[in-house]
């Protein structure tokens, strides 16, 4: 075996090493989450999946936002909080006192949701109105007191933000009933943007994986350090 063929086998083998490495971690974290978690979210994941191939993403606004209430509007309205960007820094200091390499995952997570979201965009899709951009606010059932953005619709990043930190309560919260709580408050704020109308059913279905993703990645990157969780 030549120099040359001996360098490319062992850096093969390196990355082989590698890509073992990080199924067996995304295996392992996954083996933290309950089934009846995966069986929530899947449900939201079909449904909305079913709504976007269905029905244009017009429509489909135009349908959900005849349905409100009193009660809903002002339920939406303070939820969709739980998808601010804030979060992260408030987790990061919550978590600095309790477990600090956990507030260095969120803090991890915060960045990445923020480099991600804005590609997305302000980049690839920058300009794609939101449901008020399409509409006008005439057209629409709108919440009194909320600030209607117009553009940059795809993805949601609220939902993005919302999925990306409770994913990661779920991954530290392992095999506990909390997650049922944490998964249903991740929905919860990406149904709000739909509602509030901020954004289409797209926007947070895409977001919501986006989410995921970001979320097993940052708990990813630490996780040899918190098997004991």
């Amino acid at each position: 075996m030549s120099k040359s063929i001996a360098v490319r086998f062992r850096n093969k083998s390196k990355a082989n090493i590698w890509l073992d490495g990080v199924k067996n971690v995304l295996v392992l974290l996954s083996l933290r989450i309950k089934r009846q978690t995966y069986f929530v979210y899947g449900v939201f994941f079909i449904v909305s999946f079913l709504l976007v191939i269905l029905f244009n993403k017009f429509f489909l606004h135009l349908k959900i936002n005849q349905f409100h209430t009193s009660f809903l509007d002002a339920f939406f309205k303070y939820s969709t909080f739980l998808g601010d960007g804030v979060m992260f820094g408030v987790l990061v200091l919550l978590f600095v006192f309790v477990k600090r390499r956990i507030a260095l995952v969120f803090l991890i997570s915060g960045l990445l949701t923020l480099l991600v979201t804005h590609f997305f965009k302000k980049i690839i899709f920058k300009g794609i109105p939101r449901p008020v951009g399409v509409f006008g606010e005439d057209s629409l059932y709108l919440v009194n007191g909320v600030k209607m953005a117009l553009w940059n619709s795809f993805p949601s990043g609220h939902t993005t933000t919302a999925f990306a930190i409770f994913t990661i309560l779920c991954l530290y919260f392992a095999k506990c009933k909390s997650q049922y709580l944490w998964i249903s408050l991740a929905i919860i704020a990406g149904l709000s943007r739909v509602y509030l109308s901020q954004h289409f059913l797209i926007d947070v279905f895409v977001g919501s994986f986006i989410g995921i993703v970001i979320g097993f990645i940052s708990m990813g990157l630490f996780y040899k350090y918190e098997r004991s969780i």
